[in-house]
């Protein structure tokens, strides 16, 4: 229903911001990094979730769409509820807690406040899969001729700089075995050979 809010901050809470729009002032829940930079009468944009329940209503935004879209994918996981989800990009950001989704490292997805072993290894296992196709897509969109430019492409999409994704790509192509496997089986011993 709610996609994306634009105007002056009225107040700061613990967890939310109050921004007043047509009249009205919104409370939205919000990541720290927002809420420590954001300060009365200036403008704020995010981009919002609005989450509908039996007994309430909220709105939860970010400074960014990927913020967003991630965050509504969380959120598909049995167990993790918006305050999860927002501590999980909170503490690892986007680009980071995809990497960590691919590389199925339990222990830095369990760094996040609220987030155990257990619900840690729930999140590889329902949204790990997922994060890694993901990946590849992007990068089959983007490239389908070299082989190297692709796996590069989904590592960048991960968050890795362009230099270590050349140089990862670079070891994956100089293993024969898996010269002509396909892009996801690539991307997987990329990210294994970084670990």
């Amino acid at each position: 229903m709610y996609a994306h809010i634009s105007g002056p901050v009225l107040w700061v809470e613990d967890d939310a911001v109050v921004i007043a729009v047509n009249g009205l002032g919104l409370r939205i829940r919000t990541l720290p990094s927002v809420l420590s930079s954001a300060t009365e009468g200036t403008a704020l944009d995010l981009y919002l979730h609005h989450i509908v329940r039996e007994d309430s209503e909220a709105l939860v935004g970010f400074p960014t769409r990927d913020q967003a879209r991630l965050f509504a994918t969380l959120l598909d996981v049995s167990g993790v509820g918006p305050k999860v989800a927002i501590a999980l990009l909170a503490t690892h950001g986007p680009d980071l807690l995809r990497r960590a989704l691919v590389d199925g490292d339990e222990t830095l997805i369990a760094k996040a406040p609220g987030v155990g072993k257990r619900l840690a290894a729930r999140i590889i296992v329902e949204l790990g899969d997922r994060m890694s196709r993901e990946a590849a897509t992007e990068a089959d969109a983007g490239m389908k001729a070299d082989p190297d430019r692709d796996l590069q492409g989904a590592l960048r999409s991960l968050g890795f700089p362009a230099r270590e994704a050349k140089e990862m790509a670079a070891v994956v192509s100089a293993n024969a075995s898996l010269a002509t496997a396909p892009l996801a089986d690539r991307l997987r011993a990329a990210l294994k050979e970084r670990a």
